[in-house]
C-alpha cells in the first residue's frame, strides 16, 4: 500500500509529441513496458488509452474488474481509472495516449467520450477483433505509427486524421458487436451527459433532481431512461461512482477509513461506514484486507 496518494500520470511523463496542451503518444506494448516499468504497478492517467493486443498473455485489472488479455483484443481507458497489467514476457501490441484537447485542435465540435467504448458506465472496455475487423484497422494504425515516427509537416494534423479514422472504424466494430444492446440515440447523449456530471459532483451528494435540473429533464424521466438503458436508477448510479472511489482509495492508498469518508463528502463516517457495508457486504477495512493482497508488490 502506498503512503502517498495513488499516482496521476500526466500524457508529458512519456515523451508526448507536444502543441502547447494538445499531446499525442504511440508505442509498441513491448518498448512502453520497457521504458516505462512503472506502468506495471496500479495508476491512473489524465488521458485517453488504447491498447491494441497482437501477442502475449495475462491479465489487465480496470477498476477492480480482471480482464483476460489475449491477441486480437482492444482495451479503452478514459481519465481517471485505476488499472495495472501482469502479462507474459513476449506481449505486445501498440498502446495510443491522446487527450481531448489534441483530438478537439481538428475536430473542435467532437468529443472523446461520444464514442461508445470510452462510456464506462452503459459498455466494457474491451473489444475483440475478428479478421475481418484486422484487415480494416491494421492499415490505419501502422500509418499512425510511422507518421508518428517521421517528424514531417503538418505531422499533428495528420496524426489526428488517422486518429479519428481509427475511432471511426472501432465504432463500426462495437455497434456490430453490440446492436441488440444499443441505446436510442437521444438517450445515449443524456446518459454521456449524466455521467460526466456524476464525475463533477458525485461528492457533494446532491439529490438526483439536481441531475435532472442540470439536464433539463425530470426526475422521472432521468431515472426511466436509466433503468430502461443500464438496469440501475439514477440513484443507484451516483452510489455506484461514490463506491468506485471508496475501494479506489481503500486498496490503493494509505489513509483511514475516516479519512475516505470524509474525502467522499461524508461528515458522519458512522453513516459512510453503514453504506459501504450495506452495498459490498463489507466492513471498508475488510474490503482493504481481501483486496490489498492482489495489488501488493
Amino acid at each position: 500500500m502506498r503512503n502517498e496518494p495513488l499516482p496521476i500520470y500526466q500524457i508529458q511523463d512519456f515523451k508526448a509529441l507536444a502543441q502547447k496542451e494538445q499531446y499525442f503518444y504511440v508505442s509498441s506494448l513491448a518498448d512502453h513496458l520497457q521504458e516505462h516499468q512503472f506502468t506495471r504497478e496500479p495508476h491512473r492517467h489524465n488521458f485517453y488509452i488504447m491498447l491494441f493486443v497482437t501477442q502475449g498473455s495475462g491479465t489487465h485489472t480496470i477498476d477492480f474488474t480482471v480482464y483476460d488479455v489475449k491477441p486480437d483484443t482492444v482495451f479503452f481507458m478514459t481519465p481517471g481509472q485505476v488499472h495495472s497489467w501482469e502479462l507474459s514476457a513476449d506481449a505486445d501490441g501498440c498502446v495510443i495516449f491522446f487527450t481531448q484537447e489534441f483530438y478537439a485542435n481538428e475536430y473542435p465540435h467532437r468529443m472523446l467520450f461520444d464514442f461508445p467504448y470510452f462510456n464506462a458506465l452503459r459498455n466494457k472496455p474491451i473489444l475483440t477483433l475478428s479478421q475481418e475487423d484486422k484487415t480494416a484497422l491494421m492499415p490505419v494504425l501502422h500509418m499512425l505509427e510511422q507518421e508518428f515516427r517521421e517528424a514531417k509537416l503538418m505531422r499533428d494534423v495528420m496524426l489526428s486524421r488517422y486518429l479519428d479514422v481509427l475511432l471511426i472504424s472501432l465504432t463500426r466494430v462495437f455497434h456490430l458487436q453490440e446492436a441488440a444492446s444499443e441505446v436510442p440515440g437521444k438517450d445515449r447523449m443524456l446518459l454521456q451527459n449524466l455521467e460526466r456530471l456524476i464525475d463533477l459532483h458525485y461528492k457533494e451528494h446532491a439529490p438526483v433532481s439536481f441531475y435532472a435540473d442540470c439536464l433539463h429533464v425530470t426526475a422521472k424521466h432521468l431515472n426511466e431512461v436509466c433503468k430502461a438503458s443500464l438496469g440501475r436508477t439514477t440513484n443507484e448510479l451516483i452510489q455506484y461512482r461514490t463506491l468506485l472511489e471508496a475501494k479506489r482509495l481503500l486498496v490503493h492508498v494509505d489513509l483511514t477509513s475516516s479519512q475516505i469518508a470524509s474525502a467522499l463528502g461524508y461528515f458522519d463516517n458512522t453513516y459512510f461506514f453503514r453504506f459501504f457495508k450495506k452495498h459490498t457486504g463489507q466492513t471498508p477495512e475488510q474490503f482493504r484486507a481481501a483486496n490489498k493482497q492482489s495489488y501488493a508488490k
